[in-house]
């Protein structure tokens, strides 16, 4: 599938540039125009004097704006090229006559709207359903509405220019062509906006103002090349990436999750992509806390999962979500997320000194450290637990969200109310960091409080969950406080929020650098020992040893916090390897854990999302936690530390990195086995600290 979005929308195509109305229970995969979790347009196909033509060629360009299918059919040349802008797809289609006698192009395009939830594409059985209305003829084409059952009309229209003829499902041109000669037809469809008809200069338009878009996403970023031509077009493509999925909301940027089933606001996934893009980017973060503090918990429902303070898992704004047919309107069932939004506050405010922001943020972090002391800790123990409130909601509620992630050696379930270890090292960071900012804001005894809070966690956490069996941490704790003892990826998570002791982290590194762990590619979710190991094929593979790109850059910067800048830059080599096996180089959100082979690709999850936000900001942690880079906002002093470039790279040049009004750019260039670090301009503000000249200690806060 081919993908194009803009803010709310999201539109997938084949390779002959047709959607067919596809979901997932029958051919794993969908298409379709959605808008706001509805599909608008779940019919666009072309046929050619009656049949469809073959295709010749399809792809998207470098910005993620423009997607052109070529076609053939006899001498005609059919090229169909797609913008998506404000809820529409604008389509133009080319015929060209390429043969030497006159030709005539009967085209025919078949449309529809079905109007299904994003839910339901993917399977889900409804019990009620909304009322579909008779289509309406319009003079340049067709209009749907539909009511549904949370009684919302929703419409769709579908606009032709120089159509010869229009129907309740179809138009239909006829295109006399001399020899050489071109002409084009134009198609607007989508959300019913109340626009004119369509016209040529609709389409220029739209494509400009989408590329306008995806530039002001990557403007904001420095400018990243280096010496390897292939590296080079791996970070222009998840720059793309990121600009493509991310939705501007009044509330400030936003990546949306992914594509295709998670093209909304998520808690979790967009507090870790702005982890991993603040250090180039932290408008982004900015944004994400803004919008999550707005839509922060108020009351307890258990439908939804929620409780006063707590920070959602995702919000959808479809008609099922409406109906209350499931709880995302929005839904909270996540453990992490609150935590976790603490941590991004201080890790915002280290990177920028925005006292301003941080002083209007404060009454949302007094919240949801409530909801940790009072609502996610069930029976008093010291660890934030989760448990389901009700049907609808997920089982497991951290980050491995899948019915069958959590479970003991024996290959048996965990149940009840459960305690995962990296929860507890968000929660452990998440009190550092309001420590500090209760500081900065002048509260001392609510400072000194959070610390020993922290220090206290981070004893007990050592004795409840380390294992001289596994020689690392046990996955979680169940409803019996009995722990989980698999080997899992989750530890990698510990390093990345300090919790582990200094005389642990190396421990902890080498049992997740280890064979049954480390494929070659990446970190295993989960052991390839472990009764529940299934490498690639699902549901049972999802969190059971596949690989997600997320994860392994979340342990490389776990890595680099404790010292390990080499072992950061080995994973990134490792991830660097397998883009170059995928499309456009682009990271899924999960591909297979089977061990690295001479000569064989990475295996491919048939479901993951491509784009995914945090797979494709995986390469800026990665980058930050090799280059040993710490940016201190409020002092303007930028430290590198440690710098590591491995043998593939012999220079990297970061150009424009931006500190409030002022800038840095750095030269990174390697000599067999020492990387060393230059300023080669820079505003006379901000003060460079290199190698010994550094004064962060080897445990360092954020990388």
């Amino acid at each position: 599938m081919f993908v194009l979005k803009h803010n709310d929308s999201f539109a997938m195509f084949d390779e002959k540039g047709n959607i067919r109305g596809l979901n997932e229970k029958e051919h794993d995969t969908a298409d379709g125009l959605i808008f706001k979790d509805t599909r608008l347009v779940s019919r666009a196909v072309l046929t050619v004097n009656g049949r469809e033509p073959a295709a010749v060629k399809a792809a998207i360009d470098d910005r993620n704006v423009v997607f052109t299918a070529d076609l053939k059919d006899g001498d005609l040349a059919i090229s169909r090229s797609f913008v998506l802008w404000n809820d529409n797809i604008y389509e133009k289609i080319k015929v060209t006559n390429s043969g030497k006698s006159p030709a005539t192009a009967e085209l025919k395009y078949d449309f529809d709207a079905d109007f299904q939830d994003l839910f339901e594409i993917r399977g889900w059985q409804r019990k009620k359903q909304g009322e579909m209305h008779a289509p309406e003829a319009a003079t340049d084409g067709v209009a749907y509405s539909h009511t549904g059952a949370d009684n919302v009309t929703r419409c769709a229209k579908f606009s032709f220019s120089g159509a010869a003829e229009t129907g309740n499902d179809a138009a239909r041109f006829s295109l006399a062509l001399k020899p050489g000669e071109t002409k084009q037809v134009f198609v607007r469809m989508g959300h019913d906006n109340n626009e004119p008809p369509v016209t040529a200069s609709d389409f220029d338009h739209a494509e400009a103002a989408a590329a306008a878009f995806i530039e002001s996403q990557i403007a904001r970023r420095p400018v990243i090349t280096s010496s390897n031509p292939a590296f080079d077009r791996w970070l222009q493509q998840n720059a793309a990436d990121i600009a493509l999925l991310t939705t501007e909301f009044e509330t400030g940027p936003y990546p949306c999750a992914g594509i295709p089933w998670y093209s909304v606001p998520f808690g979790r996934d967009g507090i870790i992509t702005a982890f991993q893009m603040l250090w180039q980017d932290p408008e982004l973060a900015k944004g994400v806390l803004t919008y999550l503090a707005k839509h922060q918990a108020t009351e307890e429902s258990k439908f939804h999962d929620s409780a006063p303070g707590k920070i959602m898992h995702e919000i959808r704004q479809g008609e099922m979500a409406g109906a209350k047919e499931v709880p995302h309107a929005p839904y909270y069932g996540t453990a992490d997320a609150t935590p976790l939004f603490i941590s991004l506050a201080g890790a915002y405010f280290e990177r920028t000194g925005d006292e301003k922001f941080l002083k209007q943020l404060w009454p949302h972090i007094e919240r949801a450290l409530e909801w940790i002391d009072k609502y996610g800790d069930f029976d008093g123990d010291g660890f934030v637990e989760y448990q389901r409130g009700a049907d609808g909601g997920l089982n497991n509620q951290g980050w491995k969200d899948s019915n069958d992630s959590i479970s003991h050696a024996d290959g048996k379930l965990a149940v009840g109310s459960i305690a995962l270890c990296e929860v507890q090292g968000y929660v452990y960071d998440a009190k550092q960091s309001a420590a500090k900012i209760a500081a900065i804001l002048g509260k001392t005894d609510v400072s000194k409080r959070l610390a020993a809070e922290a220090k206290k966690l981070q004893e007990n956490f050592d004795k409840a969950f380390w294992s001289d069996e596994l020689g690392t941490y046990a996955l979680a704790l169940d409803g019996d406080k009995k722990p989980c003892l698999v080997n899992s990826s989750n530890p990698g998570h510990l390093l990345f929020s300090g919790i582990v002791p200094e005389d642990r982290a190396e421990k902890v590194a080498d049992r997740l650098m280890s064979k049954d762990m480390f494929t070659g590619w990446g970190i295993r979710t989960l052991s390839k020992k472990e009764k529940r190991y299934e490498p690639s094929k699902p549901p049972h593979g999802y969190h059971n040893g596949t690989v997600w790109t997320h994860d392994t850059a979340i342990t490389a910067a776990g890595f680099a916090r404790y010292g390990m800048e080499d072992r950061a830059a080995q994973l990134l080599t490792a991830l660097f390897n397998a883009a170059a096996h995928f499309p456009r180089m682009r990271l899924p959100e999960l591909f297979g854990g089977l061990d690295r082979e001479d000569g064989k690709p990475p295996a491919p999850y048939p479901v993951a999302c491509n784009p995914q936000a945090w797979a494709s900001a995986s390469e800026s942690l990665l980058l930050q936690a090799m280059l040993g880079i710490k940016i201190d906002g409020r002092t303007k002093t930028v430290t590198v530390d440690n710098p590591q470039l491995p043998p593939w790279l012999d220079a990297l040049s970061i150009s424009g990195l931006k500190i409030g009004d002022s800038s840095i750019s750095l030269e990174f260039r390697r000599n067999g086995n020492e990387t060393k670090a230059e300023c080669v301009a820079k505003s006379a503000e901000i003060t460079f600290n290199t190698g010994a000249a550094a004064s962060a200690p080897k445990l360092k806060r954020h990388i």
